[in-house]
């Protein structure tokens, strides 16, 4: 089975040297499935090596966001866990699902993605996650008034790991969120935007 190893589109009927339909990526990933070779030996050596698209396309961004709210649907099973391992893996997951916006307006020229990241009730407060953490304080600004400040405030423990988030504005609007409530929101917040705009994740 051949693959494009930058967005997991299958190359089968694709012939060699044209590039991937979904991405524009040149290369090309065969998949051998291990019962077959133990069939003719008992020794089943590989190696390889996987190369990727220098445009990095956004599917690539898109995985990264998914492997993230994966393994925070997988601490929320946890029984008991370090409170600063689960507090950056939110903050992580937050930060890829905002970046995504401008990797969607870079490489699918797409500039909707950020007015749409700053629209979106859940997208929004993603965003306002994202910049808190990377300032610290967020200040009231000409072309942002009213910014959210958002952040965990408490990790629980006990039958099943949960991190809350608290925000507020400066106007006076506050609340607060489940880590991943408001994870699973986003994830489906964007892929409204991909059916919006006809994009293939």
């Amino acid at each position: 089975m051949m693959n494009c190893p930058d967005c997991g589109t299958s190359l089968d009927e694709t012939p060699v040297g044209q590039p991937c339909p979904t991405c524009g990526g040149e290369r090309r990933n065969a998949v051998v499935y291990a019962e077959a070779a133990l069939g003719a030996t008992c020794t089943f050596n590989a190696s390889a090596s996987i190369g990727y698209n220098p445009q990095r396309p956004w599917q690539q961004k898109w995985r990264d966001v998914i492997s993230g709210l994966h393994a925070l649907q997988a601490t929320y099973q946890q029984s008991d866990l370090n409170n600063e391992v689960v507090r950056r893996q939110v903050e992580g997951f937050f930060k890829d699902c905002c970046e995504l916006a401008d990797w969607l307006q870079e490489q699918a020229s797409k500039p909707q993605a950020m007015s749409y990241l700053k629209s979106d009730p859940a997208l929004k407060l993603c965003d306002g996650m994202t910049q808190t953490t990377k300032h610290h304080t967020r200040k009231s600004r000409n072309r942002n008034p009213d910014p959210i400040t958002v952040r965990i405030a408490r990790v629980h423990g006990g039958q099943g790991v949960r991190a809350e988030i608290e925000w507020s504005t400066p106007s006076g609007s506050t609340g607060t969120e489940d880590a991943l409530d408001l994870a699973q929101r986003c994830r489906t917040a964007w892929e409204r935007f991909f059916q919006l705009h006809g994009l293939t994740p």
